[in-house]
């Protein structure tokens, strides 16, 4: 039997889907060149050499994206947040440089706007998108009247300037009652702005508002209470079901939605938006979708509830996890693997237990690490530590390591995430008891 079921993975055909990849342009097509899709392609690749892999991608460059509010605040040049696409690439992976247009999983087709691609498995992770637009006047303003973004590499480095520049006033950051990427990202820039303010002896005469549309300044309760300490200890309001609609640039005037019917505006002298976000209109529009627009998973195996050889990760997928790229990259493994089983007729091997990591960083030498699964349930890494608890080792990790980790480890797939991790207590039990019997 086993010699047959590797037989049977050979020419590709599925047991479950019943469909020969031998027919296809491609065993594998990927919609998106993000974390997500390079480092599943690479850890495909790993597995098997033999894989023929497209990636669909219409961008020239690859962004490290969880680097820009650092570089927003002056701790972390932005240059280094970019590379060429070509460069990050998989050498193995042939890259078509289309836009996708829609799917068609009956067919096994990706429609493009150059043409189609047939594929024995489909890996759709294209991420989400930012709706500055969906801001009234926030297009036009960005860059201007104090308004910046850290959610753009054009716009991130107007945060340092606005900053640097007005001493005085209102400061404003907002966050916006949709999903976004990295749920800690309007916090840190809050933060670190606030510890910028304090190093150039600005802070006294500023007040700083914390804007979010949601019920709460964080979405999981473990991590919530210690950021709410931290930022009435550093004197930042938290203001909560502000949902921010409207921005007047030139009178410098932010609007909230606070209620169905009822609005509220503030006066501000810097204001950093973070824009409402959500699925690409390609993916919602597609069968691939669910009701909300987002590719309709597994929430264990990230394998598509109706089409069996169709699998999603990332900030386009509807798990219930956090979208970060942590979480992508803990995903990213346990698709890839589950792939290859269902190209080889197999059982699923691994599941996602919605880990997702979220690095706060609150100044410029200390960050909250917070991990999490499913529900909030707390998933730290370091368990001989508080991770809840502001941090010099996780600030260095931040700024120093994951940078190069991302670069070199997650989108070549030799980082596969914190399962990785040695347990650094464990390791350090063992050697001072080798120590003692020495």
């Amino acid at each position: 039997m086993s010699a047959m079921l590797r037989r049977i993975g050979a020419t590709g055909f599925s047991l479950r889907r019943g469909f020969s990849s031998a027919k296809a342009d491609y065993d594998v097509v990927i919609v998106g060149g993000g974390c997500g899709g390079i480092g599943a392609a690479s850890q495909l690749l790993m597995k098997d050499r033999g894989l023929k892999i497209a990636i669909v991608e219409p961008s020239d460059e690859h962004y490290y994206q969880p680097g820009w509010t650092l570089a927003g605040a002056n701790l972390l040049p932005m240059k280094s947040t970019v590379e060429q696409m070509s460069n990050v690439m998989p050498k193995k992976v042939t890259w078509v440089k289309q836009k996708c247009e829609t799917f068609d999983p009956e067919n096994n087709k990706v429609v493009t706007d150059g043409g189609e691609l047939t594929y024995g498995m489909l890996l759709v992770t294209p991420g989400i998108k930012l709706h500055f637009d969906r801001v009234k006047g926030l297009i036009p303003t960005l860059g201007k009247n104090g308004v910046c973004s850290n959610y753009s590499f054009t716009t991130a480095p107007f945060t340092k300037q606005f900053a640097e520049s007005t001493k005085k006033g209102t400061f404003i950051f907002t966050s916006p009652a949709t999903p976004v990427k990295c749920g800690g990202a309007p916090l840190k820039a809050a933060f670190l702005i606030d510890d910028l303010s304090r190093r150039l002896g600005n802070r006294d005469s500023q007040n700083f508002k914390f804007c979010a549309g949601g019920i709460a300044c964080f979405g999981v309760p473990y991590y919530r209470g210690p950021l709410e300490e931290l930022l009435a200890e550093r004197g930042i309001e938290n203001i909560v079901s502000h949902n921010l609609v409207e921005v007047r640039g030139e009178e410098q005037i932010a609007v909230f939605q606070t209620g169905p019917e009822s609005q509220t505006e503030m006066k501000f002298d810097f204001l950093h938006v973070v824009p409402p976000q959500g699925p690409h209109d390609f993916m919602a529009k597609s069968p691939l979708a669910d009701a909300s627009g987002f590719c309709e998973v597994d929430k264990g195996t990230t394998q598509h509830v109706k089409y069996p050889n169709v699998f999603g990760i990332g900030d386009a997928s509807n798990m219930p996890a956090s979208k970060t790229a942590a979480a992508t990259v803990s995903q990213a493994t346990v698709a890839s693997s589950n792939m290859l089983d269902f190209r080889a007729g197999r059982a699923f091997s691994k599941s996602y237990n919605g880990y997702a990591g979220c690095p706060i960083v609150v100044s410029n030498k200390l960050c909250i690490m917070a991990e999490f699964g499913y529900d909030g349930v707390p998933m730290e890494s370091l368990k001989f530590m508080d991770q809840r608890k502001p941090s010099r080792l996780w600030f260095h990790m931040k700024r120093d390591a994951f940078p190069t980790m991302y670069w070199w480890g997650i989108l070549t797939g030799l980082w596969r995430g914190p399962s990785m991790i040695p347990e650094i207590p464990a390791v350090y039990n063992a050697g001072k008891a080798s120590a003692l019997r020495a």
